[in-house]
């Protein structure tokens, strides 16, 4: 298919070409007229736009994000805009590492992943999305999802609905687990559960 932002909502491909339709004029002078980007809410949209990809995404552009002047603008479209293509260039020249999400984490407090990743699992936490990762040489293999604090730090919808959906529909194997049924030792976590 061919579409733009504000009609790809709910479509998906396994690889997608996101094209960014914007370049500097004859004069070399780059106007931040994004469209729907501009208005209030346009972050939404670039996010749905550069997620409908199930295995792959290439960016075409003719601009760099150095080049996007979008510290004050009004709303969030254009800097996000600025920040995915400052992502994607970093990708495609082999320099992006995943950064842990940063959280504010209680002073001597023992979580759930601290357990979990002491254990024979052989999960690392490595990504921001998730609390544990299983990985196999560079390829992840699997997720585990905790109730500490990226959970307490996400809205219920994030959490309970828009997490695990976008795992489900990636075909990332993930598996929810909560501190009260491990603390009881009704609950184990496996490499295979973890993988399955």
């Amino acid at each position: 298919f061919v579409k733009n932002i504000e009609n790809v909502q709910g479509d998906e491909r396994d690889v997608i070409i996101f094209s960014i339709g914007y370049a500097p004029d004859a004069r070399g002078k780059l106007s931040a007229q994004f469209g729907s980007l501009n208005a209030k809410g346009g972050e939404n949209r670039l996010n749905v736009a550069v997620t409908r990809a199930r295995e792959r995404i290439y960016v075409v552009t003719s601009i760099y994000p150095q080049q996007l002047s979008v510290e004050n603008t009004a709303n969030e479209g254009p800097k996000v805009l600025k920040q995915y293509l400052e992502y994607a260039l970093s990708v495609a020249e082999g320099a992006y590492s995943p950064q842990l999400r940063k959280t504010d984490r209680i002073a001597g407090a023992r979580l759930l992943k601290d357990e979990l990743k002491e254990s024979e699992t052989g999960l690392v936490e490595e990504l921001p999305f998730a609390d544990l990762t299983r990985k196999t040489a560079d390829c992840y293999e699997g997720l585990v999802l905790t109730d500490d604090d990226l959970y307490y730090e996400s809205s219920l919808k994030d959490a309970h609905a828009y997490t695990p959906f976008a795992l489900q529909m990636k075909n990332w194997p993930f598996q929810r687990v909560y501190s009260r049924e491990f603390w009881r030792g009704r609950l184990t976590v496996s490499p295979d559960s973890v993988t399955k």
